[in-house]
């Protein structure tokens, strides 16, 4: 694969801002897919809640596979309790197993929160989890139990992302209720690293602006070594905090598709919300603080402006090497779409995007990216890798960026792939790098053109010709 001159970018008849959507030619299954459970997103979430612990009402698979994908990814000990449902249970229901794994989860760590996620199985035979833990409180109603949230995160449909998003809005749901104003901001993350999270908390901390984070595991999902062992997130947002959000003032959140909390805060209790592209780049970042500015009644403070400006100058830098170059990215589809605006930012070309959710939001936020950048690229929605790695087939391009699962891709086509998303287990550090704000674009910038660097030019500085 070579740089793109104006004649290799992609042109037809199509009109500045469309996008095309093929029809994959499989229907028969999902190869190598583009999206997880609703259950993975949902414990990620609960993870961010201090003292809180994940239960999975469904069999001991469920669970073994939530924690092996989070700590092959995190490198971090996670605990999930399951209910771990067998063949007889599944005939005569669950009840009597989500009842013995509350008694159990309640004797032997006394959690703050607990977060019961169904999964496939339970969802399909009909257990009511709500009236399971009714019946549980009333056994138990002289004890001061605390909160226990169902969430209904069937794995057969939807994706990790949907699983996230149900569970932040249950436990505002459940626990949200109005007292006196805040003045403080809700922001609602959605499904992002640790280190993204931090770099959220410190824009705001330079904006002096009080917030809520929903949720925040960028403690409990990269922390420290310390001697003690601990069976429960020590850090994170509280259940005092989370009844605290129907106080604030707004709602913020840097996901579209981890908006239904939002939405329940303004329709119950009035509060303005945001959302818009998930903070990366250019751009999409001066939305993100802009929008905190307008909030808090803020300026922009020098040490963001002297960021934004790096970022900037990064961007000038790269542009010779990065401009042409055709660049597939696969993930969630707010990622995808923030990325697809960065590097169209850079001079490349989005050409080929791909998630596996359906979204009509997403398909909105790529035609937005292709009137920006006035690029057509291929958009895949609810498809999986294989679509992805056919349309490379046909469309070549220069680089890969998504999870370790484009890896065999990027290897049988001879592109590099930059990993960024979930999971990644072939290497280390994914919990600790950043790529929200003006501070992480910079260094996003140089992996970029760096990479492209060391794959299409020699040692003398020279582009290395097509074969």
């Amino acid at each position: 694969m070579n740089k793109n001159t104006d004649d290799g970018m992609i042109k037809n008849s199509r009109a500045c801002g469309e996008i095309h959507r093929p029809i994959p030619n499989k229907h028969f299954a999902v190869i190598n897919p583009s999206k997880m459970c609703q259950p993975m997103g949902a414990v990620q979430a609960l993870l961010g809640v201090r003292g809180a612990m994940p239960l999975i009402h469904g069999s001991q698979g469920c669970s073994t596979y939530m924690r092996f994908q989070l700590c092959r990814h995190f490198r971090e000990p996670v605990n999930v309790s399951s209910t771990s449902m067998s063949e007889g249970t599944v005939v005569y229901g669950g009840e009597a197993n989500l009842l013995k794994a509350l008694e159990t989860i309640w004797n032997e760590y006394k959690p703050e929160l607990i977060g019961v996620t169904s999964s496939c199985l339970t969802e399909t035979i009909g257990d009511d989890m709500g009236l399971i833990i009714h019946k549980f409180r009333q056994e138990h109603h002289d004890e001061e139990l605390p909160p226990i949230v169902p969430i209904s995160t069937p794995s057969y449909a939807g994706s990790h992302v949907d699983g996230y998003d149900k569970t932040i809005k249950s436990l505002i749901e459940n626990l949200a209720y109005s007292t006196k104003p805040n003045d403080k901001i809700n922001i609602i993350t959605g499904n992002v690293s640790p280190a993204d999270i931090r770099e959220v908390k410190e824009i705001l901390e330079l904006l002096d602006c009080e917030s809520i984070i929903l949720t925040d595991n960028s403690e409990s999902l990269d922390a420290p070594h310390t001697d003690s062992v601990s069976f429960l997130p020590s850090e994170g947002i509280t259940v005092d905090e989370i009844r605290d959000t129907a106080n604030s003032k707004a709602t913020l959140s840097l996901c579209k598709h981890a908006d239904s909390g939002v939405k329940f805060l303004e329709k119950r209790f009035d509060i303005k919300s945001i959302s818009g592209f998930f903070p990366v780049g250019l751009q999409s970042t001066d939305s993100f603080i802009s929008s905190i500015c307008e909030l808090n009644g803020c300026e922009l403070p020098v040490k963001l402006e002297k960021e934004r400006g790096r970022l900037i100058d990064a961007m000038v830098d790269a542009h010779p090497y990065n401009y042409g170059r055709k660049v597939a990215i696969y993930g969630d589809p707010d990622v995808v779409a923030a990325l697809a605006r960065f590097t169209a930012e850079l001079g490349m070309i989005p050409a080929i995007v791909c998630t596996g959710a359906k979204s009509n939001r997403f398909l909105d936020d790529m035609k937005s990216v292709a009137e920006e950048s006035c690029s057509l690229p291929v958009v895949l929605e609810g498809c999986d890798l294989y679509d992805l790695h056919q349309q490379i087939k046909e469309n070549p391009i220069d680089l890969l960026i998504g999870n370790s699962y484009g890896a065999r891709i990027a290897k049988e086509e001879n592109i590099p792939l930059l990993r960024i998303g979930f999971p990644i287990y072939d290497r280390l550090g994914a919990q600790r790098i950043p790529i929200v704000g003006y501070k992480a674009g910079i260094s996003l910038v140089d992996t970029l053109a760096n990479i492209i660097l060391e794959k299409y030019y020699d040692e003398s500085g020279h582009e290395i010709e097509s074969e």
